[in-house]
């Protein structure tokens, strides 16, 4: 049974008549015909009473009614919420982000999306690229942020890069090595923390600090939580590692300063924004992808 052929049985139930249901459909008498006809021989039975003063339902055309108006009820409830949809005035959005680019981005990404679609509902997911990108093949995340080099070269999954993050090290204004040209062998010697690094972030790093073969990096404190890392710097003196971004509040108050360094070896981060190839993404995805894109 088609949904038109139901919008035809419900016109002549409620105008009592095949001309006055022609004219409110805008088809002629004898189509309309037709169409509740064909709709009887899918039912397999009578819908309607002819008489001389019009029709009217059966008691099998009656049940049919009732179901049909909650149809197209149905029906017309979906077309909104797809135009609601289509319009961003609804909708969710599940986006995952590596905790550098979640300290740099999603302040103002909530804050883009809230002001321009406050009624889209929004899952924001801070995690490792790892855990991420299980997500996204499991697909309960439309699209991740992460760093380039953790994600796989899979056809299956359609990258997007965002501008370079210049990164370093960074400390406490009183730690002994601000203000210093340090040299990787000062670096080696001091009480580092980070997020947890990629096996790629490990070894780019071993050769910045020159370290020897078996040599493991000197990391105190490895956490997801960037948060907790900064108040750690900013309380004591270890040497956070991180893109100068995700640092802004600290370093415009002078809660943080960053080191210089005697190598020349480049600390740049590459963000991507990844979301599966095969998958469109909804439209609320898509406006999300594109405040990170603003944000970035």
């Amino acid at each position: 049974m088609n949904l038109k052929r139901l919008e035809h049985l419900i016109a002549v139930a409620e105008e009592g008549s095949l001309a006055g249901a022609a004219r409110r459909v805008h088809l002629s008498q004898p189509a309309l015909t037709r169409s509740i006809q064909a709709l009887e021989a899918e039912a397999g039975m009578p819908l309607f009473d002819r008489g001389p003063r019009g029709v009217a339902l059966t008691a099998a055309g009656r049940m049919v009614a009732e179901r049909a108006r909650r149809i197209l009820f149905e029906t017309r409830c979906l077309a909104r919420d797809l135009a609601l949809v289509q319009q961003h005035e609804i909708g969710s959005v599940q986006m995952g982000m590596g905790p550098f680019p979640a300290a740099i981005l999603l302040p103002g990404v909530l804050c883009a999306l809230n002001r321009d679609w406050p009624k889209l509902r929004v899952k924001a997911e801070v995690n490792s690229a790892p855990a991420l990108l299980a997500a996204l093949h499991a697909e309960t995340l439309d699209f991740l942020v992460a760093e380039r080099r953790t994600m796989p070269a899979a056809a299956e999954l359609e990258v997007r890069r965002l501008r370079p993050e210049p990164s370093g090290w960074f400390a406490r204004p009183g730690h002994p090595l601000a203000g210093e040209r340090v040299t990787p062998a000062q670096l080696r010697e001091a009480t580092l923390v980070s997020v947890p690094l990629p096996d790629h972030g490990h070894e780019q790093l071993r050769r910045l600090l020159g370290c020897r073969p078996g040599e493991s990096l000197p990391f105190q404190v490895q956490s997801n939580d960037l948060h907790a890392l900064k108040h750690l710097a900013c309380q004591s003196d270890v040497l956070l590692l991180a893109p100068a971004r995700a640092l802004r509040a600290e370093l415009e108050s002078g809660a943080l300063v960053p080191l210089a360094l005697a190598s020349t070896v480049s600390m740049a981060m590459d963000f991507v924004v990844v979301h599966l190839a095969q998958r469109t993404l909804s439209p609320a995805a898509q406006r999300a992808v594109a405040a990170v894109l603003a944000a970035a």
